[in-house]
This record gives structure tokens, sequence and C-alpha cells, in this order.
């Protein structure tokens, strides 16, 4: 009798298999309880036979039906009835009325100006296979729309890896840390982001292992290290090659390893690593001589390490590099020679890029390859300044942009320009979203998007080798609908739907069974099978194919071996060997005595980027958004532990409430990533500060390279700013009623409803 078939649910209830969607590298399995007569969810709980769930849910998704039953879901389509933005009014529309609107703008503005001026954006709302980049690539494809370069979180670090190791993944930390007697987590606060690999790194502290976090901040993770590093932000690089100078020169290198797997480590060692001596490197990071040493010493003497990265890491305008630099540590090593030894972020490249894309979002539809591209990164340009990739002018510019698993709002940075961008009266906005988030707001049409309880997918982990299985639960509550569903009905009202081709018409468990298992082309698939996942709802990957066997077969690059130079790099123009550069808008940037404050805008504990802000028991534990400061840097500003502060530079502003850490570095703040802007006192959140700068290669974003001034807040002058971005008044009472919350309530009712809710601005 299996864990499952132990858990006893009530008479008339059943229990079924599905995935968190999440943005998380956990991908936890869960057990929903249905209750059948009707036909609602009451309970949802972690999958106890899942080798990494362990029938246990994270904080968040504990309170997954409290989003599912939410009373701020999208259930019908909207349109606008007034001004765009804060405050917007919608009145209820139809299906076909929201369809028609949708497609008679993509009609007109192709006729017009061609299907470039088509904008999708789109990012991780959903992280299923299909509702991420199935259905709406066909569309996409077919219609010849704008290309988006999805890049906004992963891609500095995932090009770091491709460039060093091709599409090759180190173990998972579930894994890894079983056998390690070293476990470094290095920028990686999985307390917080990947709570589910913690149990197995205190097991493995239990038998001896230590654990050694390398953070700049206090996170809940660096408490339970055995030694916390706490290296200036954005210098990690530095850090790494000090490390690994240090191994050479004491003899700690596995030089049989690196002649037999890597290419250009006689270079790296002989030209590279001597330009980082323990003082300079020391100077660099803040660490001190001992502490590198000690550091360096305790890596290169373990038999069994493993390396544990993540991706804020990859944030910084210098972290292409930087993650190349920690991926290259365990070639000095030799650490791959173990067992589940190595360094890796994750398991992304393998687990998704092996699949066969092409026959998944059908390229052959249309010839959209030479299309445009517009980078999401820059979205806020794009729309506000129509400037594109390489400062080119978008000729034409973006005239309809369509918005799903995204809000771009609050996620993209210089959100200021964002949203500037978004108020244009010549763009089209149509955003499908289950909430109605600050993008919304921007919206000529809004349409209602489902939960993971009323849809179909398959998930692929990011952080551990497991493929999940999701099958509807529930029915989909109102009229909300499917990512794959929307796209088949606006293929049907663009024409696009063709007798002889199944593009459009492919359900979601055909495109499963057609497009995913399919072991010829992806190693990992091999032994797995859709009646096997749909038992279990979860397959264990192939890790250990013979295809895999990278040691023995040659590693996936164009030389066979681990890539410490790489020529594609070099072809790029940057340093083909890892290296430091000081970032701009860093620890070493003359910037700095203007605005002193480097901001690290990380992720929340009780939040997913977006996700879960719309939950009331969750927002209530999260309060309202913080700015960590040091106990140096708030006493010379006149701040104490929980004053309003304003955070600012030369881009914008923000509000928030200062928390003072003890022991966090002096010149270093920290707050949340992707707050609603629509809940923060100033209207407006931290992503306001940031540049469309992007990452030296991997075109990723640079949130962390960002410099400002904290002050204690004028109380007056932050109740005008969100005044403002409320909309004043007037669009405060107008926001209340759209969201039909109370609608039979006077406008006397709803400021003193305001009163309560944001005391700040309307007392």
């Amino acid at each position: 009798m299996t864990q499952v078939s132990k858990i006893k649910v009530p008479e008339g209830h059943s229990l079924h298999h599905v995935c968190c969607p999440h943005d998380c590298p956990d991908t936890c399995s869960m057990l929903v309880t249905r209750d059948d007569s009707t036909g609602r969810a009451v309970r949802v709980q972690g999958d106890p036979t899942h080798p990494v769930t362990r029938g246990y849910l994270c904080n968040k998704v504990n309170h997954y039906l409290d989003l599912v039953y939410n009373d701020n879901r999208v259930l019908y389509p909207h349109k606008r009835v007034g001004p765009r933005g804060p405050g917007a009014k919608f009145e209820r529309i139809s299906w076909d009325e929201a369809l028609d609107m949708v497609t008679d703008n993509f009609k007109e503005v192709i006729a017009e100006y061609g299907p470039e001026a088509v904008q999708p954006y789109s990012y991780s709302g959903t992280l299923g296979m299909l509702g991420y980049w199935a259905m709406d690539q066909r569309f996409w494809n077919k219609m010849e729309a704008a290309r988006l370069e999805q890049s906004i979180c992963i891609y500095a670090a995932m090009w770091a890896g491709i460039h060093t190791y091709g599409v090759a993944n180190g173990p998972a930390v579930h894994d890894a840390v079983q056998e390690a007697e070293l476990i470094i987590l290095w920028g990686a606060n999985l307390v917080s982001t990947g709570v589910h690999a913690i149990p197995f790194i205190r097991e493995a502290q239990e038998r001896g292992a230590k654990l050694i976090v390398i953070d700049p901040r206090i996170t809940r993770t660096t408490m339970m290290a055995d030694w916390h590093i706490q290296p200036r932000p954005g210098t990690d690089a530095a850090l790494a090659l000090g490390a690994m100078k240090i191994i050479v020169d004491n003899g700690l290198h596995d030089e049989a390893f690196l002649r037999e797997q890597t290419l250009g480590w006689e270079q790296f060692i002989n030209e590279k690593l001597p330009e980082y001596p323990v003082d300079k490197v020391s100077k660099i990071t803040g660490v001190s001589e001992a502490d590198i040493e000690k550091f360096a010493l305790m890596y290169g003497k373990a038999k069994k390490s493993f390396i544990r990265a993540n991706y804020g890491l990859n944030r910084h305008q210098n972290s292409g590099q930087t993650c190349r630099a920690i991926l290259v540590m365990p070639c000095i090593t030799g650490a791959w020679r173990a067992p589940n030894g190595g360094a890796a972020f994750g398991t992304l490249e393998e687990m998704w890029l092996q699949f066969n894309l092409e026959k998944l979002q059908r390229p052959d539809l249309g010839n959209r390859a030479e299309k445009r591209v517009v980078n999401m990164v820059q979205i806020g340009r794009a729309l506000a300044d129509h400037i594109g990739v390489d400062d080119k002018p978008l000729d034409p510019p973006i005239k309809s942009i369509f918005v799903y698993n995204s809000d771009p709002a609050n996620c993209a940075p210089n959100s200021g320009n964002v949203r500037r961008g978004l108020m244009r009266d010549d763009l089209f906005v149509a955003v499908h979203d289950t909430f109605w988030t600050d993008t919304c707001n921007y919206a000529d049409v809004v349409l209602p998007a489902d939960t993971q309880l009323e849809r179909m997918d398959l998930h692929a982990a990011y952080g551990h080798w497991h493929f999940n299985l999701n099958k509807p639960v529930i029915e989909p509550l109102g009229e909300s609908c499917a990512n794959t569903d929307l796209f088949r009905r606006m293929a049907q009202k663009m024409g696009y739907v063709e007798e002889d081709d199944n593009a459009f018409t492919q359900t979601d468990e055909e495109m499963i069974r057609d497009i995913l298992f399919d072991e010829e082309v992806n190693p990992l698939m091999e032994g797995i099978t859709y009646e096997q996942m749909e038992k279990n709802g979860w397959a264990r990957a192939s890790d250990n194919s013979k295809r895999r066997d990278f040691l023995n077969i040659g590693w996936p690059t164009a030389s066979k071996k681990i890539e410490i130079f790489s020529q594609t790099l070099a072809d790029e123009g940057q340093d083909p060997l890892p290296t430091y550069n000081p970032e701009i808008e860093g620890q070493e940037d003359p910037k700095r005595k203007d605005y002193p404050i480097q901001v690290l805008s990380s992720a929340a504990h009780y939040f997913i980027g977006d996700s879960f802000q719309s939950v009331p028991r969750l927002q209530a534990m999260m309060s309202r958004p913080t700015v960590e400061m040091s106990v140096n840097d708030a006493k010379e500003r006149g701040i104490e532990d929980g004053d309003l502060v304003r955070l600012y530079n030369d881009r914008g502003e923000t509000y928030c409430y200062a928390v003072v850490i003890k022991g966090l570095l002096d010149g270093v703040c920290a707050t949340q990533k992707q707050f609603k802007g629509s809940n923060t006192p100033g209207g407006i959140n931290v992503n306001v500060l940031n540049t469309e700068m992007l990452t030296d290669f991997g075109m990723s974003p640079t949130f962390y390279s960002c410099l400002a001034e904290i002050e204690k807040a004028d109380p007056e002058t932050t109740k005008k700013a969100r005044l403002k971005e409320l909309g004043g008044t007037e669009g405060y009472i107008a926001a209340w009623r759209n969201k039909n919350r109370d609608a039979e309530a006077t406008d006397e009712q709803i400021l003193e409803y305001a009163k309560q809710e944001h005391p700040e601005v309307f007392n």
C-alpha cells in the first residue's frame, strides 16, 4: 500500500494529483481533496510519495485554496470604460465581445503597421510546459508577431553554464548533499526560495557535513550555516577566482581532471588566476584575507563538495562572468569526479531545453525567426521611447501588447517608464490574468485566467530531476480560461485553423502525449510513459541515462570538453576566461558618492513575485514593504526601526518601512522584489529605481546593480505620492467599485473603508 493510498478522505470526496505551478525550483507534487457533491476543492497537501516534496508544502502554497477561491480573481472578461491608469473603470462583457476586440485590433494593426507592431509579453506566472510556451507560441508564430527575449530572470546564469558545460547540469541539491562533506550555498536563501532542500541539508549537517552560506545579506538560510561569508554585492567572481588561486598555489588542484576534461585550463591557471592575489581580493570583497584562505583550503581539501548557486547572482551587471567563475570551481578541484559532486544553479537547461521545442511550438507556421526581438527587460523604453535592442528605433512602434503570465507594471525594471509607456493613447493593451494586477489598470481588455486546479499541464522542475503531470480537479471558476484554450479561441477568430493541420485543435493531453514523451530526442524521458505519470502524478527523469555520462562520452560543447576558455565568448568580445569586472552601479562605481547604498531586491518569504499577493493571510503575514538597513547606515540617517523611509535615486522613488539589521553590511540595503505598487505607500515598487541595462552577457536584467539613497520620509510628501498613484479620491472610489467590493456602498462609506485600508493617505 502506497503512502497516498493510506490517506483517508471523507465519504463523497476524492483525492487528486496536481503540481505546484509557481516559479520555484521545488515544483512540488500536491494532493487535492475534492468534495464531489459540490465540485469544490477542500484541502491541499504535499504528496508524501514524492522524494523532494516529502508530504509538505511551503508557507505560500499551503494557502493555495485561498488563491483559488479569492474575491480578487478576474472571473469574467472586462473592458475599460474610462481613462487608463490607477483607478481605471471596467465593465463586464462577453467572451465573444472580448475576443472580437482583441483580434480586431490585431487585424487592424497588422494591416496598417505589420505583425511586428504586435508584441506578446509573458513569463513565469505559470511554469507548465503548455501554459508557459506551447499554444501561445504557435499562435504568435502563425501571426509572425514580434519576438520576446524572455531573459528577465535566469539568462546570465543559464548562458554562463551553456558557454562552459553546454546543455548539461550538475546534480540536484537534494541528491548532492546526501554524500557531500562540504555544501556551499552561494547567493541562495533556500529557506525562502527552495525550502524542500532544507531537510536534506539538515540531515547532511547531522551526519557531519559543513554548510557554508555566501551572501551579503542576513537571511533565514545564513542563520542555519556553519559559516556565513559576507562579500560585498557583485564581488563574488573575485572571491571565487581568489579562492581558486590559493587552491592552485597549495597544490590542491586536480591537474589530471583539468587535462582530461577541460579546455583552456593552463591559460586560466597561468594567466588569469595570478591577477587575484589574496590581498587584492580582500580589498574588493571586504572579506578578510584569513577568511579567504580558510574558505579556499576548506573547499580545496574537501573530497566530496557541492556548490548550489542561485539566480540572484545573475542580477548584477557583471553576473555572466560571476556565474562562470563559480561554475568553474569544481573543475579546479576535480569535484565532478565524485558522484553528485560539482556545482549547479539548477537543472533547467536539461529539464526544459531538451524537449523537441520545434514540435511543441511549431515555428514552421510562419517566418517569425526573421522578425524583430524586444527584450522583456527593456519593455519600458520599447513602449515609452520606441527604442529596441542595440538602441535602434522601433519602426513601427509597438501598437498592441498582449500580456499574460506576467505583471510588467511591477516586475519589469525602470517601472516608471513601463507605466508611462502603458499610458499611451495609441497603444492597445490586453491582459490575461487570474487577478486584478496593477497592469490591468492600463488594459483595454482584461481576460480571466484559471488556476492550477482548473487546467492540464506537464511540469519540468528546474531544481531537481522530476516531472509532474497536472490534471484539472475542479471546473473553471466563472468564465476563466487556460492559456492554451485562450490561444485556440483567438486562432479561430483570426482564421488560423486549417483542416489539414492540427496546430490549433490539439488538446492539451494530445500535446503532452504527442510532443513531450519523445525519448529519442530527450534522454531524460527514457522509460517514462504518460500512463505512469497519470497514475503517480510524477516521475523521476532518467538523469542516469548513458547519454548523460559526460565524463566518459564528452560534454555537450563544441570541443566535447568543459570550456574554461570559451571561444564563443571571445567571438562576442567578452573575456573568454572567467574574470571579475567591477559592476556598473556597484561597490566600485564612482556614482556611490551621490547614491551610497546598493539595493538588493530579493524574493519575499511570503510571495513568489506577484503571485500570492492577493491571498489575505499571506498579505497579512508580509504586512508591508520593508527595507533592511545596517545599524550604521540607519544611525547616520536618523532612521529607527519601523520608520517610513524614502528610497530614491535619479530615476525615481519608492517608500517602505525600515528594518534595522545587526550584521548587515554597511552600504547595502535589502527589500522585496515585485511588491505590488498598489500595496506600497508611494504606489510604485523598488523597480522604479532600476535601469534597463543588461548584464555583461546573457541579456539579463541588472536589478541588483542599483545605487540609491535612503532618508526618513516626510508624511505629507508620502501621502500626496500615494494618493496620486491611487488615482486620487475619485480614482480610489472607482477602483473599489470595479473590483465588486461591496458594490452597493456609497462614496462616503467607501472613503470610510479607505481610511481603514490606507490611513497614511486618507486620515
